[in-house]
């Protein structure tokens, strides 16, 4: 392996590093501002459209976690790309998108049973609130 693969291996770990730092950060920034709207919802029961606020900001948080993941997947698919690759790299920092993706990481068990659980039983409460 050139020096050359080494160092666009570098630059893709940086990135990669980067994806999950995001995603950490927006799990740590989704989970406090759920868990302070469902505090203030908790003090005034009869205010039932903090609920939907609560359910609109779950499934934002959820989009953008499964954008991150879907982007820190794609780049580990390019680093074994790279990694595995006997030619000399052109240094491309694009990573491969395939069709279906975003659903896909959308509904990986991290995601879908920490947003999910919350975004169900959001929707138990307004049920029965309403």
């Amino acid at each position: 392996m050139s020096e050359y693969n080494v160092k666009h291996l570098e630059m893709i770990q940086a990135i990669i590093e980067r994806m999950g730092k995001n995603s950490f950060v927006v799990k740590g920034w989704s989970f406090t501002s759920i868990g302070a709207l469902f505090a203030f919802w908790f003090s005034n029961t009869s205010m039932w459209y903090i609920l939907l606020l609560i359910l609109f900001i779950t499934i934002l948080f959820w989009f953008h976690d499964a954008y991150y993941l879907l982007l820190e997947r794609q780049y580990r698919c390019l680093y074994d790309e790279v990694r595995s690759s006997d030619e000399e790299t052109d240094f491309s920092m694009t990573p491969k998108r395939e069709e279906g993706d975003f659903l896909v990481t959308l509904f990986r068990p991290i995601l879908k049973y920490t947003y999910g659980l919350i975004v169900i039983s959001t929707l138990i409460l307004i049920v029965v609130v309403r």
